[in-house]
């Protein structure tokens, strides 16, 4: 049997193998590396509202309590920002609403619920018409209704009479347990007058 006998490799040979084995080193040093960047490495001020990216912040990136009043700019928070029904009584803080902070004729009797309106006729009482005696009726009163607020006062003559009339009183009612508005007249007329007390009030 003869022999086997191993050849030397060409020279050209060995120098290919070593640029192989140069070339896949070299590839694998190229491999992407992860870096994570902390918050120490980001200079103050690198991270600005252009550098990110569209609803790149959102709830679930802020910590709890991240976002604080101080932290945000004047006006940054308005109506139209604000999700509906997301302002209730009991998110707003105890003086939270204070006249200075109210918008002038932003509250009014119209915006604070349903009003009503409740009339009592003042009657005239008095006996001769154009004698020069003049009769101080009685005082009526134009109750709320149950739980309601009165608003404001209101006075009308429905019957003017012989013109010889006036009133005498227009004012709020409350006590302990109602609330409206008085009225009373005093006339010449001799009982053909007719008036009546107003009471605007607010469910």
């Amino acid at each position: 049997m003869g022999k086997f006998r191993l050849k030397r490799p060409a020279n050209g040979t060995v120098l290919g193998f070593i640029a192989i084995v140069i070339a896949i080193v070299g590839t694998a040093n190229a491999a992407p590396k992860v870096q994570l960047v902390q918050k120490g490495d980001i200079a103050p001020g690198a991270v600005t509202a252009k550098a990110l990216a569209p609803n790149a912040v959102h709830a679930k990136a802020l910590a709890a309590n991240a976002v604080t009043s101080k932290k945000l700019a004047k006006g940054a928070v308005n109506k139209r920002v604000l999700a509906k029904g997301a302002v209730t009584a009991a998110s707003i803080s105890a003086n939270a609403v204070t006249s200075s902070a109210l918008a002038p004729g932003s509250v009014y009797g119209g915006s604070l619920g349903e009003q009503t309106i409740q009339r009592t006729p003042i009657a005239d009482i008095d006996q001769v018409a154009e004698n020069g005696t003049w009769t101080a009726g009685n005082t009526e009163v134009a109750f709320c209704g149950p739980g309601e607020k009165l608003l404001s006062v209101g006075f009308a003559f429905t019957e003017p009479g012989n013109k010889e009339v006036s009133f005498l009183q227009a004012m709020p009612f409350i006590s302990p347990n109602s609330n409206g508005a008085s009225g009373r007249i005093a006339s010449n007329s001799g009982g053909s007058a007719k008036a009546e007390i107003i009471a605007v009030c607010l469910k």
